[in-house]
């Protein structure tokens, strides 16, 4: 059973993985006689560029500022509930989709947004640099900031005792303690950083105006006035070039892990100037973050933004006897929850198979290999790819395309969580289970399953929230059918229906925040029994012994 599902899982990543990206290879090179296409035209070499260089930027902006901010969160004595409300509006742009940041940022800072009706003037053009670098930067700073601060709360306290010893200077004392062991979080939160503000569609779409991305090429190639689909496939296989670069890194970086024997809390000193300079930074992100996202409150509550101000509920009212805007919500959901569902199903059998043998089989060696980097694939090229390859198939224009894309497409990480759960349990616990006339199966369901509950719930979030904000992959295999609440604000953008698309995006928060309630509320009822049964079965291994 074992090994057919090994062959199983490993024929789910060669049929929507592999061969879609070997069918984008075949159409950017056609058999001898296809037409030959000069990819580094001035066109391409001006959208990649600029992909790169805001992508360094904002990405380098989004670093410093979550590095301040974990060392804000774990280095002062600030009080503890203020940090962690902040920490809570901080990961709030998570809960929605990047085109609507772009949105957003058009009704707070443009001629006629919030912000620039209050001041009685534009504060700065939000079309074109500014509006890019300021959407990648909310788009990239919760991310960076969960991965560096997760990471300094594991920092050895003994370094800064020697430290303060030796009476180091205070910039010499922050590198040896904090930024020599956490050089390799910083440069893996940077790559992923980048990876994300390079690959993204939303925001470029939504305010990159005339300045041209690799995105916004490939999607052109596409689905432009006139497509092509071989310039497209040779864009797609470009924008694999950062990926091939971060995996190369991230596999150096891996062998400079800093591991410590036991964590240990700091006794921190008085500082009152440094605790209000952090509460003065972490009010300015917090307050910037709520102002940005406020219109999406405001907008829809209004008769006519900005002519009308009157409250209303003619819009929602509009919204609910809209059939099409009903269906989107109703196919988001539904792909989220299928996503969810799917995914956290062959993510963690795939790391039952790789976790749990003392010696992996080469199939499952190959899984583990495949999986790892899934992540470092961006979707625009998973979706390119499953358009190509499954155009005029029964899988084209369904739900389940998009279900499949999306549990390949964000598969590394809910399997990375799955391994590290599944690592941790007894390994004889199969053996015993063997011996006792229990199957596999029924072994992975009597027993590794209550076990790693909080871990499966985490992974069924992550996908269902990741599903219901993505638009890179899903924005090529939509239909009229089959649309999706960020493929629909696209739409809705084209035809400047911006009350519509605050209330779409609004309704996408509502469901996201009440289902991230429902994850912590099924956390905290696990917890206590999870906790409850590891106390009955630590007594009775007392009693054996």
């Amino acid at each position: 059973m074992k090994r057919f599902s090994s062959w199983l899982v490993l024929g789910f990543f060669i049929l929507f993985l592999a061969w879609p990206l070997v069918q984008i290879v075949l159409t950017a090179f056609p058999e001898v006689g296809g037409k030959s296409i000069d990819i580094f035209s001035p066109k391409w070499r001006t959208s990649f560029s600029n992909s790169l260089s805001y992508s360094l930027v904002a990405t380098s902006c989004s670093t410093l500022l979550g590095f301040l901010l974990a060392y804000g969160n774990n280095f002062t004595q600030i009080n503890r509930k203020f940090l962690k409300l902040n920490e809570s509006i901080l990961h709030f742009p998570m809960l929605l989709p990047t085109i609507t940041y772009g949105f957003v940022l058009i009704y707070a800072f443009g001629s006629q947004g919030l912000w620039s009706k209050i001041f009685k003037q534009e504060l700065f053009h939000i079309y074109g640099s500014i509006g890019i670098l300021l959407g990648f930067i909310i788009y990239t700073l919760p991310p960076i900031f969960i991965l560096i601060n997760n990471s300094m709360k594991y920092l050895d306290t003994q370094l800064f005792i020697v430290s303060r010893l030796m009476g180091d200077a205070w910039h010499r004392s922050l590198v040896k303690t904090i930024l020599t062991p956490l050089a390799r979080v910083l440069a893996v939160a940077f790559l992923q950083g980048f990876f994300m503000s390079f690959t993204d569609f939303g925001i470029p779409s939504a305010v990159g105006g005339q300045t041209p991305f690799i995105t916004t090429l490939l999607y052109e190639g596409f689905m432009g006035t006139i497509p092509n689909f071989q310039f497209g496939s040779l864009v797609a296989l470009t924008m694999l070039l950062p990926s091939i670069v971060s995996i190369l890194i991230l596999n150096h970086l891996q062998k400079k892990v800093v591991r410590y024997e036991k964590p240990r809390p700091i006794v921190m000193k008085k500082n009152p100037v440094r605790d209000w300079l952090f509460r003065l930074l972490f009010l300015s992100v917090s307050l910037f973050i709520l102002g940005v996202f406020a219109v999406l409150l405001i907008i829809p509550m209004v008769t006519n933004w900005p002519y009308e101000l009157q409250p209303t509920f003619t819009n929602f009212a509009r919204f609910i006897q809209d059939d099409s805007l009903v269906s989107t919500l109703r196919n988001s959901l539904m792909m989220a929850l299928l996503t969810a569902l799917v995914g956290t199903v062959i993510a963690y059998f795939a790391a039952i198979l790789t976790s749990r043998e003392r010696k992996l089989y080469k199939v499952n060696q190959v899984i583990d290999s495949i999986a790892t980097i899934t992540n470092s694939i961006p979707g625009m090229v998973l979706g390119v790819a499953f358009l190509l390859l499954f155009s005029g198939t029964q899988l084209h224009n369904t739900l389940l395309i998009l279900v499949i894309v999306t549990v390949i497409h964000y598969f590394s990480t809910p399997y990375q969580m799955a391994k590290e759960a599944l690592q941790k349990m007894n390994l004889n616990w199969e053996n015993i289970a063997k011996l006792m006339g229990d199957s596999w199966i029924k072994t992975v369901w009597r027993i590794l399953i209550p076990n790693s509950k909080i871990t499966i719930i985490d992974i069924f979030s992550y996908y269902f929230f990741n599903s219901m904000v993505t638009i890179s992959a899903v924005i090529f295999l939509t239909s009229a059918n089959t649309m999706v609440i960020t493929a629909k604000l696209k739409e809705l953008q084209h035809f400047g229906r911006f009350n519509d698309i605050f209330m779409l995006s609004l309704f996408l928060l509502v469901i996201n925040l009440s289902v991230q309630g429902l994850t912590q509320l099924a956390k905290r009822t696990t917890l206590p029994n999870f906790l409850t049964d590891l106390g009955k079965k630590h007594s009775i291994e007392k009693k054996r012994v």
